[in-house]
């Protein structure tokens, strides 16, 4: 099963919404990458958005985002980290 995940800033921390319904958040790019890895979110799956009331990722956090779970996809292959 893909999950999704919409990804927003919101006061200073990363927030995304998965598809499966489960909300993650997080301080930092890494650890928001990190925690949808573990979630099974796959990096062509992710996607940065703006919604009224949220601050805008910049390009620069929406590459780091992206190249983070890549590194981390290559690092398992197919496998999530566990929980």
């Amino acid at each position: 099963m893909t999950i999704n995940a919409s990804v927003v800033l919101e006061k200073n921390e990363f927030v995304a919404d998965l598809s499966d319904g489960r909300q993650i958040r997080q301080s930092g790019v890494r650890e928001i990458a990190s925690a949808l890895h573990r979630a099974g979110v796959l990096a062509q799956n992710a996607q940065c958005e703006w919604r009224a009331g949220h601050r805008m990722l910049t390009a620069g956090q929406q590459v780091a985002l992206n190249a983070e779970m890549r590194r981390l996809e290559h690092l398992l292959p197919g496998m999530p980290m566990a929980a």
